[in-house]
């Protein structure tokens, strides 16, 4: 599994339905595992990260709602649809209670319109630095912007994070006590090879650029943050124009994506 899929897990107790389904997301680009309970769901929700779950509502054993309840129990942040061939609006109203999305099996279209867009999410930041002041400031910028960074005072921190998450950027201060933050970038860099990082540091030197340069990585004084909030705003609109084209292209928009990525190409 690469870090920039999204994980999938559906669950239904139609064998037949369940491998059509995952047939096709995995051909949308999803890292998917399937389960035919809710029992089954729940364990491998327990042992590893899962960002979707589409859960059917009428299963033996545990209906589709209690299986969602329990695993937005196990991870808060997890999405999850409700797919159901006997929906009522009673039904609809308590999938929307629990932040669920809801899909009639009989027009799964939408279903497939609602994983497109998925990938069209706010760009996940990572900010690095051991002065809590310093990250607070940061994180508070960041936020003007509509983005809400996840934080770490340490580099133990910052890799707990960045294995459990998908980082598209990863801003790291180089002078940190556990681990410098070269190392740390590079240690980022084998979890997610396609993360975009930036260094910070209050004791530059060209050896240390030349360094951040070798890893594919920006370097900033922070003496000098003006430049870095210019830079800043060019890679993240960067990176969100790259996250749109990727949505469209998964929608079957396939000359779109290109002109939006690149809009010399025809």
């Amino acid at each position: 599994m690469t870090k920039n899929k999204q994980t999938l897990l559906l669950v239904d107790d139609n064998k037949t339905f369940l491998e059509s389904l995952a047939r096709r997301a995995e051909l949308k680009g999803f890292n998917v595992l399937t389960a035919e309970s809710g029992e089954e769901a729940l364990k491998l929700a327990a042992a590893q990260h899962i960002d979707i779950a589409a859960v059917d509502q009428q299963m033996p054993g545990m209906e589709g709602l209690v299986v969602i309840t329990k695993l937005k129990g196990i991870n808060s942040e997890i999405k999850t649809l409700l797919l159901t061939g006997h929906g009522d609006d009673k039904l609809k109203e308590a999938t929307r209670a629990l932040d669920s999305a809801y899909f009639d099996k009989e027009d799964i279209s939408g279903f497939w319109d609602f994983l497109a867009n998925l990938s069209l999410g706010k760009v996940n930041i990572l900010l690095v630095d051991d002065n809590p002041k310093f990250l607070e400031t940061l994180a508070d910028r960041i936020r003007l912007r509509g983005n809400e960074p996840l934080t770490a005072l340490n580099a133990t921190e910052a890799m707990a994070i960045m294995e459990s998450n998908r980082i598209q950027l990863a801003i790291v201060d180089q002078r940190m006590p556990d681990m410098e933050g070269l190392e740390l970038i590079t240690r980022l860099k084998k979890i997610d090879p396609s993360v975009k990082t930036m260094l910070l540091t209050g004791h530059g030197d060209e050896k240390l650029k030349e360094a951040t340069q070798a890893l594919n990585t920006s370097y900033f004084e922070k003496d000098d943050m003006g430049s870095f909030w210019g830079f800043f705003r060019q890679i993240l609109n960067s990176l969100e124009t790259s996250m749109a084209a990727a949505g469209m292209a998964e929608g079957g928009d396939h000359k779109d994506a290109i002109k939006l990525e690149d809009p010399n190409k025809e």
